[in-house]
């Protein structure tokens, strides 16, 4: 009998149907565990500027910086050379490359326009630049809990019953308070009263200085944050409700967060 050499033509689409098979079992896993490698590392830069703060706040008597206005640079600006970047406050898009990357979620896949005040979404950066801070604009994914910064552009006046919300100093606040979470601005001041958004992709534009500013869809329906003690934690998003935020806060648990 002649010897036989190579497939059959049967054979070749068993082998390829094999193929697809495990293709489409083992793709969604791939994925599952890209988005988890993303979050990890996010993790792991949120833990980075968290103690470069801690350590601004050691050379300014435990105090955060104040909330960045007009012309004044904010703390990412502030942050940068505890980052060993001297640069960046100056002229952040020179430093896009450098050490600053860490104040962009590797789950952000796309850049801000460069507008001078833009908001960001679960997938896109926000842009800073306002009134022409430095000679170009900042870019991030990040947002800090702004009852930490008791003073600047927007300084509450003791008269304020909002006064009594604030931390004077690092110090004064609880390990457990928020510090700096996945966000889609620059700043928040979430309260136990603000309601939900009504799309957790864009925390509603952020018009608000509220919890929207936290409220996206970044990780899943979760997000990373940071405490006042350095630690790093997943939040769900119906958890931001829980977190004491302020002084005085009381958490709400009967949040329902929409897709």
């Amino acid at each position: 009998m002649k010897k036989r050499y190579g497939f059959t033509l049967i054979e070749l689409l068993v082998v390829i149907s094999v193929i697809a098979v495990l293709l489409a079992i083992l793709l969604p896993a791939l994925g599952k565990v890209r988005k988890q490698a993303k979050r990890v590392v996010c993790s792991s830069q949120l833990r980075q500027q968290t103690l470069a703060l801690v350590y601004y706040t050691e050379n300014y008597e435990g105090k955060v910086m104040g909330v960045g206005g007009p012309g004044r640079p904010y703390w990412f600006h502030l942050i940068a050379p505890f980052l060993g970047d001297k640069q960046y406050e100056t002229d952040p898009q020179a430093a896009f490359e450098g050490v600053m990357q860490v104040i962009i979620c590797p789950s952000v896949t796309e850049r801000a326009d460069g507008q001078s005040l833009q908001r960001g979404t679960a997938n896109r950066s926000w842009a800073f630049w306002w009134g022409g801070v430095g000679e170009s604009y900042a870019e991030g994914s990040y947002t800090i809990n702004s009852w930490l910064q008791p003073t600047g552009y927007y300084q509450v006046e003791l008269s304020d019953p909002a006064h009594d919300y604030y931390y004077q100093n690092l110090a004064d606040a609880r390990p457990d308070v928020p510090l700096f979470g996945d966000g889609m601005w620059v700043d928040a001041w979430p309260r136990s009263d603000d309601p939900p958004p009504s799309n957790s992709f864009d925390g509603d534009g952020g018009s608000v200085a509220s919890m929207h500013r936290f409220c996206i869809a970044r990780h899943g329906r979760a997000i990373n944050m940071s405490y006042v003690d350095t630690h790093v934690a997943v939040v769900d998003l119906e958890e931001l409700w829980q977190q004491y935020w302020h002084r005085g806060y009381e958490a709400v648990y009967d949040v329902e967060v929409p897709d």
